[in-house]
């Protein structure tokens, strides 16, 4: 049977961003055969995704066991085999795990062609410094967003902790939201469906919440978070299409309410849909 768990998203600080829960599909279980080997690199790759999301402080094999819906003797045999090719470490004076140094040598080699936030950064950073946010830069992964750009127009909010490199929901950040509404009706709502039933374990006037952050963005037809999320911060935002006209990425600002009256709210959102647009095109020999 499918496997049901609760995961905690956190930032830079600890502080908890998302509390989902994550569905982990084993295709045997439905009667679908699927290949030894292939059934290895899919369990792989989840303990990979797991291991992405609290690089700090590492994952013990109990949790990872529960979060992947793995028994303990088959995590820790993945486990054991990561190790030896690098892709996973041991947390020095712990128990835990987390991504190993060969996940680096592969990023950077990869970055080339897909370090659009480094592309983009002059263009993000003037974004930034025109409206006093902060600006950031998500790329669509599943039905998750991933941070990856970060810069700031005006101190740091201390409420609000997303780095670079942090996995969310679609579904909980104005960035993410705007992915959706820019997918395809039956795409949007399938991946609607799959956060909202990996955020079960949310306190209701959460969910309640990002429920009606989706519905004021599809009505709107943007990204729009009026402090759904953290108190205080509001957010605003518009996704990047590829060639193909798929939104895969998207930009966002994020200030704090007292900030954001209705007529900054139309002037935010004029720049962002500029910003995009320059955006877009720099694309062009990325592997997107």
């Amino acid at each position: 049977m499918d496997g049901i768990v609760r995961i905690t998203c956190r930032g830079h600080n600890g502080v908890p961003l998302a509390s989902v829960r994550q569905v982990n599909k084993n295709p045997s279980s439905s009667g679908e055969l699927t290949p030894p080997g292939t059934r290895s690199i899919r369990r792989a790759a989840s303990l990979l995704r797991l291991l992405s999301t609290h690089t700090h402080t590492g994952w013990r094999l109990s949790d990872l066991a529960e979060a992947s819906g793995l028994d303990h003797s088959t995590v820790h045999r993945l486990l054991a085999e990561l190790i030896a090719e690098r892709l996973v470490t041991r947390v020095p004076g712990s128990r835990r795990y987390a991504l190993g140094c060969l996940t680096y040598e592969i990023g950077l080699a990869s970055a080339p062609w897909f370090a659009l936030g480094e592309t983009a950064a002059p263009l993000l950073k003037r974004l930034a410094a025109a409206t006093r946010t902060i600006v950031f830069m998500n790329l669509k992964s599943g039905a998750d967003s991933v941070c990856i750009a970060r810069y700031e127009g005006r101190p740091v909010f201390k409420a609000y902790t997303v780095e670079v490199g942090v996995r969310r929901p679609l579904s909980v950040s104005a960035g993410g939201v705007a992915l959706l509404v820019a997918l395809p009706a039956e795409a949007r709502n399938r991946l609607i469906e799959e956060n909202r039933g990996r955020l079960t374990q949310s306190p209701s006037m959460r969910r309640d919440a990002i429920t009606r952050m989706i519905r004021r963005s599809l009505r709107l037809g943007y990204g729009l978070n009026r402090q759904d999320i953290i108190p205080g911060i509001v957010a605003a935002g518009v996704a990047i299409r590829n060639a193909s006209g798929e939104p895969f990425a998207s930009i966002s600002v994020s200030t704090t309410a007292a900030a954001f009256d209705s007529a900054q709210r139309h002037t935010l959102l004029r720049q962002l849909a500029a910003h995009a647009a320059e955006i877009e095109p720099l694309q062009t020999g990325l592997r997107f």
